[in-house]
C-alpha cells in the first residue's frame, strides 16, 4: 500500500514537472553495473547491462526521468558423471521500469549536476540451459525457465552531465536501488537485489 501511494505521488509530481516551464527532452543510453547484495549466489558480484533514460525537462531545475533497463548475471559450470560431461549456463535477468524526479543544478554552460528519488517495477527471471556431451559429441540440450516474483522498489540517483556539443553530452552517475525477489513458491527464500551501482553513457538533447 505504501509503495502504491508513493508511485501515485511520483506520477503526479513527475507529470507536473514535465508539463510546466521550459519544454525539453533528452534521450540517454548507458552501460551500468549494479552490485546486488545476494547476487553472489550465482558466483558473480552483480548485474551488468544497458539502460535507456528519457528525461523530460520541466524547467532549468526540475524534471522527470523514465528509465528502462536490462541487466543480467551470467554463470557457467560443468561437471562429469560416469563419463558424461554436463555444461550449465544460467542467466539471472532483471528488467526495471522506473520513474523518478530529477533536480538539476547547472554549474556552468557545460557542466550540470543532478539527482533525485524514484520508484520502479522490477521484472526478474532465470533461464538455465544444460548440455550433455560424450567426448566431442553433444548428446542432448534442454532449457529451464525459473519463475521469480516481480517487485516494486525504489532508487536514489546522483550524477553529472558534461556537454560536448550543442545536442550531445556525456553523463556519469551513482545510485542505490532497493528491491528483492524470490521464487513464486510459497515460503521461498528471498533474494535481496538491493545495492549500489554506477552508470556511464551519452545523452542526446532535443
Amino acid at each position: 500500500m505504501k509503495k502504491a501511494t508513493l508511485l501515485a505521488c511520483l506520477l503526479v509530481l513527475a507529470g507536473a514537472a514535465a508539463a510546466f516551464g521550459k519544454s525539453g527532452f533528452s534521450l540517454g543510453i548507458g552501460g551500468q553495473y549494479w552490485d546486488a547484495k545476494d547476487a553472489d549466489r550465482l558466483g558473480e558480484d552483480g548485474f551488468c547491462g544497458l539502460n535507456l533514460i528519457g528525461r523530460f525537462r520541466g524547467n532549468e531545475y526540475v524534471g522527470a526521468d523514465v528509465r528502462f533497463g536490462a541487466s543480467g548475471i551470467w554463470d557457467a559450470d560443468s561437471y562429469r558423471v560416469d563419463g558424461t560431461k554436463y555444461e550449465t549456463d544460467a542467466v539471472f535477468m532483471c528488467c526495471p521500469l522506473e520513474l523518478g524526479l530529477v533536480l538539476t543544478w547547472p554549474a556552468n554552460d557545460r557542466f550540470t549536476v543532478y539527482g533525485g528519488p524514484g520508484i520502479g517495477y522490477y521484472y526478474y527471471d532465470i533461464d538455465v540451459e544444460t548440455t550433455t556431451r560424450h567426448g566431442h559429441h553433444v548428446r542432448s540440450t534442454w532449457s529451464e525457465h525459473i519463475h521469480l516474483k516481480d517487485d516494486f522498489g525504489w532508487y536514489a540517483v546522483g550524477g553529472a552531465t558534461f556537454q560536448l556539443a550543442r545536442h550531445f553530452s556525456l553523463f556519469g552517475e551513482v545510485r542505490y536501488t532497493d528491491t528483492e525477489t524470490k521464487l513464486r513458491d510459497a515460503g521461498a527464500q528471498k533474494i535481496d537485489c538491493s545495492g549500489f551501482g554506477g552508470q556511464i553513457g551519452c545523452m542526446f538533447d532535443f
